[in-house]
Order: structure tokens, then C-alpha cells, then sequence
């Protein structure tokens, strides 16, 4: 254990708190980004407010590398996830610092920012854009050849709707517009 009030306590406690708060933000992003397909951005580009278009806008790019964007984000949280144990091994006692790896990442690096991006994943996933092209970058050499293994075996999410969609999200529409 290192000494609390040091120079290295406060370094590990630091980027123990680093990693909860990127663990957070990546988890946060999947949830958000993976949730609004190109075609949805392209609605709301053509359709939304002008803050919700610039938004769309910001974000399309990087949702229509959807397989790349996934691992990406997956991958950056689970090595956040998986690093902070080992810094706070070194500032607690192993069962502690079990037990606060455990509350911070359900807390803090789960539960509310998925709360938050499920909300305002659209305006979250605009702030964030530039980190997650930077990510991207950092994560390219691994998570584009799985990206593009995935878009093999998976293939592109359709962007068409189905006859028998398109005519339910019609009716459900003008059941709306009734209502109104």
C-alpha cells in the first residue's frame, strides 16, 4: 500500500478516478451513440431543431462505422474497468479496493451515465464526438479488423423500412396526430 497524502497516493487516486470517469463515458456513449442509426441522424438532420440537426450532424460520421464504433467503445471501457482494481490495489487493502472497483464502475461508470445517455444521448454523443474520433484513432488497429469481421459475418444494418414497418409507423403516426 502506498502512504496516504503522498505524491503517489494522490497519483493513483487521481487516475482511479480517471478510469471510473472514462469507463463511465465509454459506457455512457455505447448505450447513447449505438442507440441512434444512421437513418434516425439523417430524420432528425433534415427534421429536428436546428440544435438537435447540428447534433445529428456532428455524430453521423462516426455512427455509420457502427461495428468499429462498437468495439471501439467496448473496448476502452473494459480496459478502464480492468485497470482500476490494480491502481486501487495500490492505495487500499485488496478487499477495499474490490469492493470500491465494484461500487464506482456500477455506479458511476454504469448505471447513471446510461441513466443520463439514454435521456440525452443525442446531445451527450455530440459533446463527446471529438473523443470518441480520438479513441477511434487509439483503437484503430484492433477494433477496425473486428469492426469489418463483424460487418462480414453481421452485415450493414438496414436502413429501409419493410412494406408492413413503414405502414405501422404510419398508422402509429396518424393515430398521434388524432390524438392531438
Amino acid at each position: 500500500d502506498t502512504e496516504f497524502g503522498t505524491a503517489s497516493w494522490w497519483a493513483y487516486a487521481a487516475l482511479s478516478a480517471f478510469l471510473v470517469l472514462l469507463a463511465g463515458i465509454m459506457s455512457g456513449l455505447t448505450l447513447g451513440l449505438m442507440s441512434l442509426g444512421p437513418v434516425d441522424l439523417e430524420i432528425l438532420m433534415r427534421s429536428g431543431t436546428d440544435a438537435e440537426k447540428a447534433q445529428a450532424a456532428a455524430i453521423l460520421p462516426v455512427v455509420k462505422k457502427q461495428h468499429q464504433l462498437l468495439v471501439t467503445l467496448l473496448l476502452c471501457n473494459a480496459c478502464a474497468m480492468e485497470a482500476l482494481p490494480i491502481f486501487l490495489d495500490r492505495i487500499f487493502n485488496p478487499v477495499l479496493a474490490i469492493i470500491l472497483s465494484v461500487t464506482f464502475v456500477l455506479a458511476f461508470g454504469e448505471v447513471i451515465p446510461q441513466a443520463i445517455c439514454t435521456r440525452y444521448g443525442l446531445a451527450v454523443g455530440a459533446s463527446f464526438v471529438w473523443l470518441v474520433r480520438i479513441v477511434m484513432v487509439i483503437a484503430y488497429p484492433i477494433a477496425y479488423p473486428i469492426g469489418k469481421l463483424l460487418d462480414f459475418a453481421l452485415g450493414h444494418e438496414s436502413a429501409l423500412f419493410r412494406r408492413a414497418q413503414l405502414k405501422a409507423l404510419v398508422s402509429i403516426h396518424s393515430k398521434a396526430v388524432i390524438c392531438f
